[in-house]
C-alpha cells in the first residue's frame, strides 16, 4: 500500500470530505424550505464588478487602489507559494492570496456599510427637519445637505452640492457612489418626491418612508449578526486547514511525497473540499433580497413625461 494513503493530510482529507457531505446534506435540506427568488439577475461580470466597487467604497478606498491591495494579497500568496515549491501549492497560495483580503476584511467591510446606511437614515430624517423648519424645496434642501454631509456619508453625498447638474444625476451619482440598497431606495424616493410638494413629502417621510429605512436597517443588522456566525465558522475551517497544512509540509518526508503526482492529487482533492465547505456555509447562511430600482430609467420616464 502506498505510504500516502497512511499519511495525515489523507486523514485529513477524509474528515474534510465527511464534513463537507454532511454540511452539503444540510444546505440540500435548507434549500428545500428557502423561496425562490426571481430569476432577473444581473450578469455575472456585471454583478462582480458591482461587489468589488461595493466593497472598495464600503472600506473607503477607491476602486484602484481596493485592486491594488486584492493584487498585493495575490503575490504575497504567490510568494508563499514558490517558498514551498509544489505547483498546486504555487497555485493553491496563490488562489488563497486573491480571496484572503475580503475574507479577513469581511467583518470591518459589513460594520462599515452598517455605519454609511445608519448615517443615511439619519441624514433623510435631518433632511425632513429642514424642509419642515426651512420652507425650503426638496432641491434646494438637497442641495444643502450635500454641503455638510456627517463624515461617514461625505463621499457618498458630495455630488448633491454640485448644482451645476440636474438634482436627478446627482441623485444618481449617489446611488452609484453608494451601491447599497438602502440609498438606493433613499435615491429613488427622493427622485419621485421632486414630483410632490415639500409638504407633502414631509407627511409622507415621516409616516411611510423613513419608517420602513428603519425596518430595513434591522433587517441588514440581522444579517450582518447571522454572516458573522457564519464568518466564524469559515475562520475555524480555514485556520485548522492552513494549520495541519503548514504542520505537515514542515516534514521533509512528506513534503516529498507530496510534490509527487499522486500527492499533488491528493492537494487537489483536498483544497477541493475546503472550497466546498465555505460554498456551503455560504449558502447556509440567510440573506435578505433587495430590489434593486433602475434609478436611471425612472429619470428618463420622468423627463419624457414633461418633455
Amino acid at each position: 500500500m502506498p505510504p500516502l494513503l497512511f499519511s495525515p493530510l489523507a486523514f485529513y482529507a477524509q474528515v474534510v470530505l465527511l464534513l463537507a457531505l454532511a454540511v452539503l446534506l444540510g444546505a440540500l435540506v435548507a434549500a428545500e424550505g428557502r423561496p425562490r427568488t426571481p430569476s432577473g439577475r444581473p450578469r455575472a461580470d456585471t454583478a462582480l464588478v458591482r461587489r468589488e466597487a461595493a466593497r472598495a467604497v464600503t472600506m473607503g478606498m477607491s476602486p484602484p487602489a481596493w485592486l491594488a491591495l486584492r493584487a498585493a494579497s495575490s503575490l504575497g500568496g504567490l510568494a508563499v507559494g514558490v517558498a514551498v515549491g509544489t505547483p498546486v501549492v504555487v497555485l493553491g497560495c496563490t488562489a488563497a492570496g486573491v480571496f484572503a483580503v475580503p475574507f479577513v476584511l469581511g467583518p470591518v467591510a459589513d460594520r462599515r456599510r452598517l455605519q454609511m446606511e445608519r448615517a443615511l437614515v439619519d441624514h433623510a430624517r435631518s433632511l425632513v427637519e429642514l424642509i419642515r423648519t426651512s420652507n425650503q424645496t426638496l432641491d434646494e434642501a438637497l442641495a444643502d445637505a450635500g454641503r455638510n454631509p456627517p463624515p461617514a456619508v461625505r463621499r457618498v453625498l458630495q455630488p448633491l452640492a454640485e448644482t451645476q447638474r440636474s438634482i436627478r444625476d446627482r441623485l444618481l451619482e449617489v446611488d452609484a457612489r453608494a451601491l447599497s440598497p438602502i440609498a438606493n431606495r433613499l435615491c429613488c424616493d427622493l427622485m419621485l418626491a421632486l414630483e410632490t410638494s415639500p409638504e407633502a413629502f414631509v407627511a409622507e417621510a415621516t409616516e411611510v418612508l423613513i419608517p420602513q429605512y428603519e425596518s430595513d436597517l434591522t433587517i441588514q443588522e440581522r444579517d450582518h449578526a447571522i454572516a458573522q456566525g457564519a464568518r466564524q465558522a469559515g475562520y475555524i475551517v480555514g485556520g485548522l486547514m492552513a494549520l495541519m497544512f503548514a504542520v505537515v509540509m514542515r516534514v521533509d518526508s512528506f513534503r516529498a511525497a507530496y510534490a509527487a503526482p499522486a500527492g499533488q492529487v491528493v492537494l487537489v482533492v483536498v483544497a477541493a473540499l475546503v472550497m466546498l465547505i465555505f460554498w456551503v456555509i455560504g449558502q447556509l447562511t440567510p440573506r435578505a433580497g433587495w430590489v434593486r430600482w433602475n434609478l436611471a430609467e425612472i429619470r428618463f420616464q420622468l423627463e419624457r413625461r414633461h418633455g
